[in-house]
């Protein structure tokens, strides 16, 4: 587990998987802004069964924060 980063021991209060709703608020923004994000491909996102509703990985929103320096304001 070298250089990973252990999201449930430092971040147990969010949730795993999360849905627009959770991640919008997580990120102190709408959740229509995270349907743009999400077509324009730049944030990591994953279809539900289905393909209406979305799924956001924890690791990867964080890993993405990381890599990309976002500060909600």
């Amino acid at each position: 587990m070298t250089g990973e980063i252990d999201y449930d021991r430092w971040y147990p209060e969010v949730p795993a998987v999360m849905d627009t709703k959770q991640l919008a608020e997580l990120l102190s923004t709408n959740e229509q802004i995270v349907r743009a994000w999400v077509r324009e491909g730049i944030i990591p996102a994953h279809r539900r069964p289905g393909g209406r509703k979305l799924s956001f990985l924890r690791h990867e929103i964080f890993d993405w924060l990381i890599s990309n320096r976002y500060e909600p304001e």
